[in-house]
């Protein structure tokens, strides 16, 4: 009778068991949640000079230098006007059941901007990622922004471009791993590639010279002040690329080469919450930064008998952004500021550049915006003032004379977001 009793017992509690089970296999597949996020953006542009920019001249780098004609007339001063709202943008957000104790969270975001110009209004990846986020670590894999670029810290600009090339822009595959101590500290690592923002080289702009380097670029970065009213942090990094696996020598032989070219970037950033009020500021410096959108590059040093050798082109940047307080809601007004110096190069240049703006000594962008609008809808305007000197620089690329042109931008965009 006991034995009877003991078998229906566990009987019953292999019953609640089960049930048990399923309830939390079904509760955990119901944390399985999509959310479908976006806006519609349409712009009007009117440029005053032509510009050196990216998908039909939308994201404005800096102002294209003089160029005479027969009568002493400059080519490029004349104006522009485009509409234009390729940046139109849908994302699905993903929460998904716990994977090893850890939250499992995902992001797919696209747009119409297109990889090149001949591509633009087509569909773009802009992003592909999964966390898992744990008590103090997360780690991250897919493709994503750049650690240069802190989501935290960027330039509140109306134009698109992330205000490049005074500012990184770039979207990298990635894998990053992150440790939080607290809730206000960060401390990641990252190992990355190149996919849209590429490098340059003897075949053109290619990610295969980061490819056939064989090593990923590294990347650290240290936040303080998360979700304080004072945030700092800062970004060091370094990638190798292999420009080139052959080469001719100076007695026309084409030499195997393993030769690879390596070069460092650093930025650091802060945020101060004044009352609302909101101020930001950064600073970057780097090698080779063409990939980032910014000047700069590598170009060949020297060729030997046996070997090429390169030397890097070095580039700084500093910017700052205030936003003020919106008032009645409904009035946000901000300014952005933004210089950035060409510092030549390391050695002396014999052969080929693959740089950007290498005959730019400097450039600065002035750009004050105005945003109306409650909610949904919003109406942004931005007058945008960029400048750029330029000149013929020495073997190494720096500059003794430079001469400034300069273009102004009226930028008017509507935008409403769901």
């Amino acid at each position: 009778m006991k034995s009877k009793f003991q078998i229906k017992l566990l009987f019953i509690v292999l019953i609640f068991a089960s049930i048990g089970s399923r309830a939390q296999e079904q509760s955990q597949e119901n944390k399985l949640s999509v959310k479908l996020s976006g806006f519609v953006w349409s712009e009007t542009i009117f440029d005053t000079r032509q510009t050196v920019s990216a998908r039909d001249a939308d994201v404005i780098l800096y102002p294209k230098e003089e160029v005479l004609d027969a009568y002493g007339k400059d080519i490029n001063d004349a104006s522009s006007f485009n509409m234009i709202s390729i940046h139109s943008r849908a994302a699905l957000r993903i929460t998904a059941p716990d994977f090893l104790n850890a939250k499992v969270s995902g992001l797919i975001e696209g747009d119409f901007v297109g990889t090149s110009n001949d591509k633009i209004g087509l569909f773009r990846l802009r992003h592909a990622m999964v966390k898992l986020n744990w008590r103090k670590t997360e780690l991250l894999s897919g493709f994503y922004w750049h650690p240069m670029f802190p989501v935290e810290v960027f330039p509140q600009v109306v134009s698109w471009g992330g205000a490049a090339p005074f500012h990184v822009l770039s979207r990298n595959p990635q894998v990053r791993f992150s440790y939080m101590p607290n809730s206000s500290t960060r401390f990641s690592i990252t190992a990355l590639s190149q996919l849209d923002f590429k490098s340059n080289g003897p075949n053109g702009v290619s990610t295969e010279y980061i490819r056939n380097a064989g090593i990923p670029e590294m990347n650290v970065q240290y936040v303080t002040g998360l979700n304080k009213n004072l945030l700092f942090g800062v970004t060091a990094g370094y990638k190798w690329l292999k420009p080139a696996l052959s080469f001719t020598n100076p007695n026309e032989t084409v030499v195997k080469t393993d030769q690879k070219v390596g070069s460092y970037h650093f930025n650091a950033f802060t945020k101060v919450n004044l009352h609302g009020n909101f101020l930001r500021a950064g600073a970057i410096y780097g090698q080779n930064m063409f990939n980032f959108l910014m000047i700069g590059g590598y170009a060949v040093e020297n060729i030997t008998d046996s070997k090429i050798d390169y030397t890097n082109i070095a580039t700084g940047s500093y910017w700052t952004d205030f936003t003020l307080k919106p008032i009645k809601e409904k009035y946000t007004f901000g300014i952005y500021a933004g210089y950035s110096k060409n510092y030549g190069a390391d050695a002396t240049i014999n052969g080929d550049i693959y740089a950007r703006g290498t005959n730019i000594d400097y450039m600065y962008r002035v750009a004050p915006r105005l945003v109306y609008g409650k909610g949904k809808f919003k109406v942004r305007g931005e007058v945008m003032y960029n400048a750029a000197a330029y000149g013929t620089p020495d073997a190494s690329l720096n500059f003794t004379n430079s001469n400034e042109v300069a273009n102004v931008r009226f930028l008017l965009a509507t935008t409403l977001h769901f």
